[in-house]
């Protein structure tokens, strides 16, 4: 089955995605190769002109073309939560995503160092008032969401949605981010699961390595990701109406400290956005 990508460091020379249009295309083929067919770039909105991304994408739409590279692209963004109360409504517009009335941004949840947990609610909470549904960029990777399993829950009680990298369920991330991604798969509560792509190689598309991931827990929760998560319906899915699930951390995350082998390994070798 083709795949969409919903959150895709692919725009080349704005943020710590491909550095040049070159290596843009080698990350394109790469995620083709993976069995992708529909990309939505989501740099950061922090490092381009919001208003300038929907020309970007047209231009390097057209060199996947020239390129004979079987690919769509479309505009997106990665909000941070500075990045809301400084857009205004057009600017979120040019990069939501899905059919007018039913429109939704991706709002990354904060890294170590990147934000608080109070920032993100508050985020999410403006943009659901401005009119928008809110997908949450990799909450596995966020040790203050992490650890509070109750902000988790009211953020999908208010409508929010959870997207998981799948680079966090092959364990990349560290055994922490790999354990919460694990259980939010498991509990039904991840909505997508998307690569969160920046380079060719190391941070490439890595959706097809869900099916090595290694112990029954992994393969469930893979099987179960694969089984929900329809990328024909994706937009749909994400914006209004649906249930929200309960997520429960496993009792080995619950107990994990502070110091975890997934934030102690980013402190060692620097953030991994």
């Amino acid at each position: 089955m083709d795949r969409i990508e919903l959150h895709f460091h692919l725009l080349p020379g704005v943020d710590d995605g491909p550095g040049d249009l070159g290596v843009a295309l080698a990350l394109a083929r790469e995620s083709v190769r993976d069995g992708t067919r529909v990309i939505t770039c989501t740099p950061h909105a922090a490092h381009v002109d919001v208003a300038e991304i929907p020309e970007r994408v047209r231009e390097l739409r057209a060199a996947v073309v020239q390129a004979g590279i079987d690919l769509d692209v479309r505009p997106g963004a990665e909000l941070a939560w500075r990045d809301v109360h400084a857009l205004g409504g057009a600017e979120l517009e040019t990069v939501a995503q899905g059919p007018p009335g039913r429109r939704w941004l991706l709002l990354e949840a904060p890294l170590p160092g990147t934000g608080t947990l109070a920032g993100l609610t508050d985020s999410a909470r403006e943009l659901r008032g401005r009119g928008f549904g809110v997908l949450i960029g990799h909450p596995e990777r966020s040790p203050a969401l992490v650890r509070d399993p109750g902000a988790v829950n009211q953020l999908l009680a208010a409508g929010d949605r959870l997207q998981v990298n799948a680079s966090s369920l092959t364990g990349y991330h560290g055994a922490g981010a790999r354990a919460a991604a694990l259980d939010l798969v498991a509990a039904g509560s991840a909505a997508v699961i998307a690569s969160d792509a920046h380079q060719p190689g190391a941070r490439a598309p890595r959706e097809h390595a869900r099916r090595r991931s290694r112990g029954a827990r992994g393969r469930r929760a893979a099987g179960a990701a694969r089984a929900r998560v329809r990328p024909a319906r994706a937009h749909g899915r994400l914006t209004h109406g649906a249930s929200a699930r309960t997520w429960r951390p496993s009792q080995s995350l619950r107990k994990a400290p502070r110091g975890s082998r997934c934030c102690a390994r980013r402190a060692k070798s620097g953030r991994r956005s």
